[in-house]
């Protein structure tokens, strides 16, 4: 009696959407997946898989989130659990593993009936699912780049990076792994050089403890090298900066030049200067006196000599131009060695194995 009951209201709900497409556009998926899991509360289980079916068909298409689809999945499973139809439950349940292998039914939402069918679906189902960051700058060496395998159930995985064609790039773990794992890529190749191309692939192999294959989760990886601008090189002192260090013929020329005007107007000087009755002799004496003053102002400033203050005040300068090209070019070298590898993380993809 139950089941007539239901095949009337789908009869009667899919004539109602038939009837009003417009309507059926405009609702949404969660509207879908709210009556799904109304209609599974209600016990209306025919009712819950048909609107789920739907509301999955729907949400797959839209690419939405994992999450969204994993709950539509769990419900989906458990509706055709409790319609009868055993197998279509596991086969749903395998979907929300390959899916999610994180995923977990709440034991306070589904009854021990679904929690245990998924769990022996989870234990026989090998795949993986793969967390690393999406966009990341490393420093080659040990641990710079992290990845972790998260599985579905204990199996064995290889874990390798490889070149896009396939072939070996650099092997990183090979074993078994319980719940999760932690693996590493320093950053460099199988001879420890920098990566000398743009792109591998990261392959996670999941097998059976029989050594089965089971399953291959693919991530994509974007390579490129980043290396920081080096610094120009200081300019030397500029001319204008220096101060003379040789003695210019200026200043000599004019101690000789004011001696010798000096001595020669004293010379020419009246009388008056040694007396009236004087002879020359003091005013000779004077102009002597003031011309050699002059040739000793001109050897004190002759042209040519060294100006030993301004000699030292440029060396002064011209060390540290010195000690800035020294500074700058170990800085250059510096920054020459600090490669960093830029990796971008691409969309993951599962390949399933061919059955016998």
């Amino acid at each position: 009696m139950r089941g007539a009951r239901h095949v009337a209201r789908l009869c009667a709900l899919a004539w109602a959407l038939g009837a009003a497409p417009d309507a059926l556009r405009a609702q949404s998926s969660d509207t879908l997946f709210a009556t799904g899991v109304r209609a599974y509360k209600n016990l209306e289980f025919d009712l819950a898989a048909w609107l789920l079916r739907r509301d999955l068909a729907k949400v797959s298409a839209a690419g939405a989130p994992i999450a969204a689809r994993s709950e539509g999945l769990v419900y989906l499973g458990a509706a055709d659990l409790f319609r009868g139809r055993r197998d279509s439950a596991a086969a749903v349940f395998r979907r929300l593993v390959m899916l999610d292998p994180r995923y977990r039914p709440s034991r306070l939402v589904f009854p021990p009936e679904v929690t245990s069918l998924f769990d022996g679906v989870r234990l026989q189902t090998k795949t993986v699912a793969v967390a690393m960051p999406r966009d990341t700058t490393i420093v080659p060496g040990p641990g710079a780049f992290g990845m972790w395998i998260i599985a579905s159930s204990f199996q064995l995985v290889d874990v390798t990076l490889r070149y896009e064609d396939g072939a070996p790039f650099r092997p990183l773990y090979s074993g078994p792994i319980g719940d999760s794992l932690n693996v590493q890529w320093d950053g460099l190749d199988a001879a420890g050089a920098l990566p000398s191309i743009n792109r591998v692939v990261l392959r996670v192999a999941s097998r059976a403890p029989t050594g089965e294959l089971t399953g291959i989760v693919q991530v994509p990886l974007g390579l490129s090298l980043s290396r920081p601008d080096t610094l120009p090189l200081p300019l030397p002192p500029a001319d204008a900066q220096l101060l003379p260090e040789r003695a210019r013929s200026g200043a000599a020329m004019r101690a000789v030049m004011g001696g010798a005007l000096l001595s020669g107007v004293v010379a020419l000087l009246p009388a008056v200067v040694g007396g009236t009755d004087a002879r020359s002799g003091p005013r000779i004496a004077v102009a002597g006196t003031i011309g050699l003053a002059g040739l000793v102002g001109y050897v004190l400033h002759r042209p040519g000599r060294p100006l030993t203050a301004n000699v030292r005040a440029n060396q002064a300068l011209r060390d540290a131009w010195q000690q800035r090209v020294a500074s700058t070019t170990a800085e250059n070298v510096r920054r020459r060695r600090d490669v960093r590898v830029v990796v971008r993380t691409g969309d993951p993809t599962t390949i399933q194995p061919r059955g016998p």
